[in-house]
């Protein structure tokens, strides 16, 4: 059994849903209409290396959770790896137990990131919306002022008109 089948079998046991590609240029075109949650990739593809696709895979997914396989245990070549945008990286062989912990850390990095992101956009709509309140207390305000001039403004002459009235009506001046 090769190693992808291996890790496929891992993770469907394990209940987890499965998009599967066989070379980094395919893993790129699925992207484009998924954006799955969590990548998993062998640093050593046929048609790229994992450093190039995890690079490409972040300007399609900036958040993106990347999880890179690999015989290689240079920890320069990690390095490179992480710098990339890889969240974590196992060498081969690793125990099934070390896989569905990467996985599952991976998993939850992508949900605080998610739950960072809307904790994000609601402070900015509070603030918009702040805003927005605001803006409609100093429209309130300038209309009760204007309200407050104009019934001052009009007080006068209708209290001159309704005593003239009362005047012709008391029949003290001549209509």
């Amino acid at each position: 059994i090769d190693n992808r089948t291996l890790v496929r079998r891992i993770l469907m046991v394990a209940g987890y849903n499965l998009l599967e590609a066989v070379n980094a240029t395919e893993a790129l075109e699925i992207l484009e209409d998924t954006k799955p949650d969590l990548i998993l990739m062998d640093i050593n593809m046929p048609d790229m290396d994992g450093i190039t696709a995890t690079e490409k895979i972040k300007k399609i997914i900036p958040f993106a959770q990347i999880i890179i396989l690999s015989v290689q245990n240079d920890p320069n070549y990690m390095r490179r790896a992480m710098m990339a945008g890889a969240r974590d990286f196992l060498t081969k062989p690793f125990s099934v137990d070390d896989l569905l912990l990467a996985v599952q850390q991976g998993l939850e990095r992508r949900r605080l990131s998610l739950e960072a992101k809307r904790a994000q956009a609601a402070e900015a709509e509070s603030r918009r919306l702040a805003e927005e309140k605001s803006r409609l207390e100093e429209l309130d305000r300038a209309k009760r002022q204007f309200i407050r001039l104009v019934t001052h403004e009009l007080q006068a002459p209708v209290s001159a008109i309704e005593n003239y009235l009362k005047l012709i009506l008391d029949r003290y001046v001549d209509p």
